[in-house]
């Protein structure tokens, strides 16, 4: 008979253990219990991350890749078309006021009618094309809310967040700000840095807008989309520093009164609405859609022309980069009031514009993808073009000049500026400062 093997003598103080029952420490079950629930945990996370940001990819992301939703694509690429549209015509109704000698709030001379629908068109593109686009943009920047929101591993997705913005948005403004520079004025001194020329303004708000959501994610959505609201209304009020050179210290007008749309896209639109818009009919939403468009042409035709609107005061309250008129504190508050409506029709015209967008992927799904492109290099174009005719062919027709900004001169721009093609400017378009950058940690798929 084997004699059993004893137990080795204990040490003073040591711990008796079993050899049939391992420590509470050691204990294989529980550990195998424990990397199990962290796993699922995990996985659970990164599921939900995935689902998420799914939905979430970047206003100016040019990379391919599944998580990229091809109506919105579309929609980046119309509204880009309508901004082009949108200078396109300008161009087109400065040369008529250039002809007809037009002055303030004057009216048309030549052509009336037409005119008159030229001008009501050329602001229905204006309520549609940036305040639609920059809801976009904020249903985009969701990602920057949840790593505001989140609590584990926050800092590092905001640390990436803040990093891309400066790369992408403020490196590029800082890039065409200079160029514009260069174009715009022969004398550059005082230099013109903190006032945004021409489109670059959007690229300064994108940036602030973005990291704000920082400070905005502390509060309930509601409550973002009423103080929004509220800075929309009431910056009317203050006035606005101006440089030398005549254009406003950032923008600062319009960074808060398109701030609304962009808190919008932000917290009121959600992903489950983007599926609805999949799940829906293309006829059962676009024939609304376009009665609808028709609609604001409609009111805003009636405005200028049955309640005497002058349009140059309807144009510049659209734009929104000056102040209320401080006259009187009447005409104030008539401002406000005035921005509330146009509230309204913004709101109405970009709901009806993205229920005409088509849901279907197609070619220009892909031209989505490079809108930040056509956006800084089209007033180039269009701008261009409109120079060379004046130097060239003074005396040209109204007629030429209607058939170029309101039909070829848009389409050729739009289609040349979003074509794969263009990506030749990348380093002037998307200049790489990652040299300017510290290495950061690594965020696995998580990106803007």
């Amino acid at each position: 008979m084997t004699r059993p093997r004893s137990n080795p003598p204990r040490r003073r103080g040591e711990r008796t253990m079993s050899t049939s029952e391992p420590p509470r420490d050691a204990s294989p079950s529980t550990s195998s219990r424990d990397d199990r629930g962290d796993d699922a945990d995990d996985a659970g996370k990164e599921e939900t991350r995935r689902q998420y940001e799914r939905f979430t990819p970047s206003v100016f992301d040019s990379r391919e890749d599944g998580r990229r939703e091809a109506y919105l694509d579309n929609a980046k690429c119309l509204l880009m078309a309508v901004v082009v549209w949108n200078h396109s015509m300008q161009e087109f109704l400065t040369s008529v006021d250039a002809h007809e000698r037009r002055g303030w709030c004057g009216a048309d001379t030549v052509n009336v009618l037409t005119h008159k629908y030229a001008r009501t068109f050329y602001l229905v593109l204006n309520v549609i094309g940036m305040p639609a686009f920059t809801m976009i943009s904020g249903y985009l920047s969701r990602g920057w809310m949840r790593a505001a929101r989140e609590d584990e591993a926050s800092a590092a997705n905001t640390l990436h967040r803040i990093r891309e913005a400066g790369t992408q948005l403020l490196g590029t403004y800082c890039v065409w700000q200079l160029v514009y520079m260069l174009i715009n004025y022969y004398d550059v001194t005082p230099v013109q840095w903190w006032s945004p020329i021409g489109v670059t303004w959007y690229l300064l708000a994108l940036y602030l807008w973005r990291n704000s959501i920082l400070v905005y994610a502390a509060l309930k959505d509601r409550v973002v989309i009423a103080v929004a609201l509220a800075m929309g209304l009431f910056v009317g009020f203050t006035e606005t520093a101006t440089t030398k050179n005549g254009y406003a210290f950032f923008d600062w007008q319009r960074l808060f009164v398109y701030s609304l749309y962009f808190y919008f896209g932000l917290t009121a639109i959600q992903p489950k609405h983007i599926k609805q818009i999949y799940a829906t009919p293309y006829a059962k939403r676009a024939v609304p859609g376009v009665c609808a468009l028709v609609g604001v042409f409609v009111a805003l035709f009636a405005t200028l022309y049955v309640f005497g609107q002058c349009f140059d005061e309807l144009q510049w309250n659209i734009w929104a980069i000056k102040p209320y008129d401080s006259s009187s504190i009447r005409a104030m508050f008539v401002g406000m009031l005035h921005r509330l409506v146009l509230y309204v029709f913004t709101f109405i015209a970009a709901f009806a514009f993205m229920a005409v967008v088509p849901s279907n992927r197609s070619f220009i799904t892909d031209f989505g993808t490079r809108t930040l492109y056509c956006y800084l290099l089209h007033i180039l174009l269009v701008r261009g073009f409109s120079k060379l005719i004046n130097l060239t062919w003074g005396d040209a027709p109204l007629s030429f000049r209607l058939s170029a900004g309101a039909l070829w001169l848009p389409l050729i721009v739009s289609v040349a500026l979003m074509s794969p093609a263009v990506t030749i400017f990348r380093p002037i378009v998307q200049p790489n400062f990652n040299a300017l950058w510290r290495v950061e940690p690594r965020v696995g798929a998580n990106v803007l």
